[in-house]
């Protein structure tokens, strides 16, 4: 895996801009990594898929991830930072298996995690439950036991299977708790890892093109040659062009 700095932070940032919020992780993961192929990073599990972005973010910008929300009480901006590490501990500890099975009443079950492409196929159903219904009848398979297992129709309403989908998938649900300085009141936050990993890389994207900008504009460099000077090297230049 590589940084995202340079020009391959603003492709990054261009293809992510073009991406939907479900694709968009993608989109950066295949540019970070050499051999990146999004319909395979897409047929990840989303766990598997949040511990690439972890790494991604750690590469890029460090050991912090900058974190935002708002209180569901007071209404106020909660902003914090949460230590990488320690998120990718929280998924390394749930992480689940590639598949669970079991068999019951005469049936064997086996339930894989949800992946980028089954949320996609989920996107444009317009009703709730339909679309969770369609979401896990992706996932599960079944068959009478002791024959191979076959896919087949969900059946959402049983509760033991409700109760297996929501413990494979808790892993990829990622939360703190936080006291609002704004009501003193205590928070469970759930941490959208995508949308905070892609925040942070618009940000750095519009400042480099910002920098770009400067010293374009001062020395005629191309947008390339800006780009590929190591940050160190920007910054000493922009000094100069402000002194």
């Amino acid at each position: 895996m590589r940084p995202l700095v340079g020009e391959r932070l603003l492709l990054a940032w261009e293809q992510g801009t073009q991406a939907d919020y479900l694709r968009r992780p993608l989109a950066l993961l295949s540019i970070a990594l050499p051999d990146g192929d999004p319909a395979q990073l897409a047929a990840l599990p989303i766990t598997e898929r949040n511990e690439l972005l972890l790494r991604l973010h750690e590469m890029t910008f460090g050991s912090e991830l900058n974190v935002f929300g708002v209180c569901p009480d007071c209404g106020a901006r909660l902003e914090f930072t949460m230590p990488v590490d320690a998120l990718a501990s929280q998924l390394d500890c749930q992480s689940p298996a590639d598949a669970i099975t079991w068999e019951s009443h005469g049936q064997r079950y086996r339930l894989r995690p949800v992946t980028t492409d089954d949320l996609v196929a989920c996107l444009d159903v317009p009703e709730l439950s339909a679309a969770n219904d369609l979401l896990l009848s992706r996932c599960l398979a079944m068959s009478p036991a002791g024959a191979s297992v076959q896919a087949s129709a969900a059946p959402a309403a049983d509760p033991e299977v409700l109760q297996r989908f929501e413990q494979l998938h808790g892993a990829a649900e990622l939360s703190c708790a936080i006291d609002c300085p704004g009501c003193a009141s205590s928070q469970v936050l759930d941490l959208d890892l995508a949308r905070f990993v892609w925040a942070e890389i618009r940000t750095a994207a519009r400042r480099l093109i910002a920098e770009i900008h400067d010293l374009a504009s001062v020395y005629g460099w191309s947008e390339h040659s800006i780009a590929t000077m190591s940050a160190a090297r920007r910054s000493a230049y922009l000094e100069l062009v402000s002194a």
